[in-house]
């Protein structure tokens, strides 16, 4: 599709064009005194802004999606209909709920307690291409709000109060022929740091969670208390060889406001804010140190949530307070957390409840740059301690922050298992959320899984495609080793991807959890030899109906002759542009193809099939095609692999890989 451009009217109305259409309707500057609203294009992109001429006071309107600084778009008048349109984006809430509105853009499926914020959103015109709306920076300091009762309106939020002289934020107007090639374009234009997919202990080798959704999240083994519940778990995992390293302690180690108790019925997540980070008495009554050598002295990862205006923390920190809430104005109290973390034995820091810490405490929304200079304090501070982060329940905001800082490791890019929503439904936030997180070179966490679960397979695919941790849940004596071998090497070396697995641009036209249309997903691994596509297609929709379609080989963004193989059948076929395969879906079926290039010579190499992932390159060094066939590099250590080869019909070759930890040979 050809670039967007601005076209300003005599009235200082502009309208956004593409393709020959009016896709936003007018666009009309609405701003306080001492602000000016321009329009702008570069390199295709066409771009508004809000600048403020001097320093600003008074801006705040008392509600957060009503700017008192905007560009206000009317879908309503466009110039004509748009022919079967739909429309996409990201609200702004817990771990940016992915959510679907009319050609109107006036009726988003919304989480009711969060703000009817939505960014990035975009339409998308079958056969046609997409426009997409997205700020360029200060990314928490600025809406598009979508409950206005007309169309979108851009701004800066209702909260922000204070601006200096300067201050601007742009909106960027993209284009591109789908959504996934948009969410790409404006990606480039921010700052994004290169990270690793083995960056850290949570990354490496499978990990035992405790968070909501595990079997020990304020719970206990009968016969145990809280340190001999973990204690029996994690001696029972080494003993059957299933090769967990990190352990991670969730929000019940310390206490909140409202405490929850132990082993209850009820499964209400407390939402009050922290009150100390440290042990609870009547959990730990030794503390960490002693926790931890009893699971054998494991690496931890530990929770953090936002802080109680009832915390000890306020008076020797200083802190906005709003209501019962709190939040320190300077990095000192994580100084403080991280230092602990250190003497504790943490090499993952988790801070959870984000959306709350920004939502719960106006003093954070007040003035612009606030949230910013907190999570980049935190970055520092974990940097300078060489502690890595996960962040949790986060907003597109604070998507878009993480991208720039360097101990991001991880970020959750779904709600909690087995928690609120469906299985399938929850896969379905995944995929597409991932597809945020992917462009901005985030690492996706899946969240805990239960590996002897009703759909262990799928959940345990899922995590190690994400590129993220693969965290297991199960209570004592319940891991089903088999379904965490195949996320994994002899040696618990995680086998991944390349890049995070993310819904494909034709799973963007109908929200797979509101239509019956099956949701698919793609992940990818790049040797010498090509490129390697993990396929997934699987049935969210909430009215739980069988669905029928067909996947085509278009749809992944592939051109060439592959080899499909179906991982859970072990069959293969050869396919060539234009081929695809038929999925026939019960509730929450899936199915998954792996899609191994034909090498010159008619060779495939599919990997070791064993694995979810079976070309990553922990596994896969590497794929150089011969003259006969290929040439590849296995990794392991003191292991035979069998690798899967397609040469007209599928055949196996065993390799034994040396102590030395990798070899070559030749199919």
């Amino acid at each position: 599709m050809d670039d967007a451009r601005a076209q300003l009217a005599d009235d200082g109305t502009v309208r956004i064009v593409a393709a020959g259409h009016d896709w936003f309707g007018p666009a009309r500057a609405d701003v306080a005194d001492g602000v000016v609203a321009e329009v702008d294009e570069r390199d295709g992109i066409a771009v508004l802004r809000l600048r403020a001429e001097r320093d600003l006071t008074g801006l705040a309107t008392g509600e957060f999606i009503r700017p008192a600084v905007a560009w206000r778009f009317a879908p309503g008048e466009r110039d004509h209909e748009l022919p079967g349109a739909t429309a996409f984006g990201y609200q702004s809430c817990e771990f940016a709920l992915p959510t679907f509105s009319d050609t109107a853009l006036a009726q988003w499926f919304l989480l009711p307690h969060r703000p009817a914020v939505v960014w990035p959103l975009w339409l998308t015109i079958p056969d046609t291409g997409t426009l997409l709306l997205a700020p360029l920076g200060h990314f928490h300091d600025q809406v598009v709000a979508v409950g206005t009762g007309d169309g979108p309106v851009w701004g800066w939020h209702g909260d922000l109060d204070q601006v200096d002289a300067g201050f601007a934020t742009e909106l960027a107007v993209i284009s591109g022929d789908g959504p996934r090639a948009c969410l790409e374009r404006w990606a480039n234009l921010l700052p994004r740091r290169q990270r690793s997919r083995y960056a850290d202990v949570s990354l490496r080798r499978p990990t035992y969670w405790t968070d909501n959704g595990a079997a020990y999240w304020y719970r206990t083994e009968p016969g145990h208390d809280v340190t001999g519940t973990l204690e029996a778990t994690v001696a029972d995992l080494r003993d059957r060889d299933v090769p967990v390293d990190a352990v991670q302690l969730d929000s019940w180690f310390y206490p909140h406001e409202t405490l929850r108790p132990f082993d209850t019925d009820d499964w209400v997540v407390p939402p009050t804010g922290m009150m100390r980070w440290e042990p609870r008495p009547d959990i730990l009554p030794d503390g960490i140190a002693p926790l931890r050598a009893r699971l054998g002295d494991p690496p931890l990862i530990t929770h953090c949530r936002h802080l109680s205006a009832a915390s000890p923390y306020v008076d020797e920190f200083e802190c906005w307070v709003d209501g019962d809430r709190a939040h320190p104005k300077t990095p000192a109290l994580y100084e403080r957390l991280l230092d602990q973390a250190v003497a504790w034995g943490v090499q993952v820091f988790e801070h959870d409840w984000l959306v709350e810490c920004f939502f719960g405490v106006r003093g954070l929304r007040e003035a612009a740059g606030r949230a910013h200079a907190w999570q980049a304090g935190i970055d520092r501070a974990a940097a300078a301690r060489g502690v890595t982060l996960q962040w949790c329940m986060a907003t597109p905001a604070d998507f878009c922050t993480a991208a720039g800082l360097d101990q991001v490791t991880s970020i959750r890019t779904s709600g909690d298992h087995g928690y609120i929503a469906s299985p399938e439904m929850l896969w379905a936030w995944f995929v597409y959320t991932n597809a945020l997180a992917r462009v901005l070179g985030l690492t996706p966490y899946k969240d805990v899984f239960i590996s002897s679960g009703e759909h262990a397979e799928i959940e345990a695919l899922l995590s190690v495609l994400s590129t993220g941790p693969v965290g297991i849940g199960d209570a004592l004596g319940r891991t089903d080793a088999s379904v965490v071998a195949r996320t994994c090497r002899a040696d618990g070396m995680l086998v991944k991807p390349d890049v995070p697995v993310a819904a494909v641009d034709r799973a963007f036209l109908q929200h797979g959890v509101a239509r019956p249309e099956a949701i698919v997903a793609e992940a990818t691994t790049t040797h010498g030899a090509g490129t390697w596509h993990y396929v997934l297609s699987f049935n969210a929709f909430r009215q739980g109906e069988p669905e029928t379609s067909r996947v085509l080989l278009d749809d992944v963004g592939v051109r060439g002759d592959v080899v499909a193989y179906d991982w859970r059948t072990g069959t293969a076929e050869v396919l060539g542009p234009g081929d695809g395969w038929d999925v026939d879906l019960p509730t929450a079926g899936w199915d998954y193809r792996v899609l191994a290039p034909v090498l010159p010579s008619g060779v495939a190499v599919i990997g070791d099939t064993k694995l979810f992932a079976p070309a990553g390159d922990m596994r896969i060094a590497d794929v150089a095609a011969t003259d006969r066939g290929a040439r590849v590099t296995v990794l392991g250590a003191g292991e035979r692999v069998q690798l899967t080869v397609w040469d007209g019909g599928l055949r196996t070759v065993d390799v034994d890989v040396p102590p030395r930890g990798w070899t070559v040979v030749d199919v």
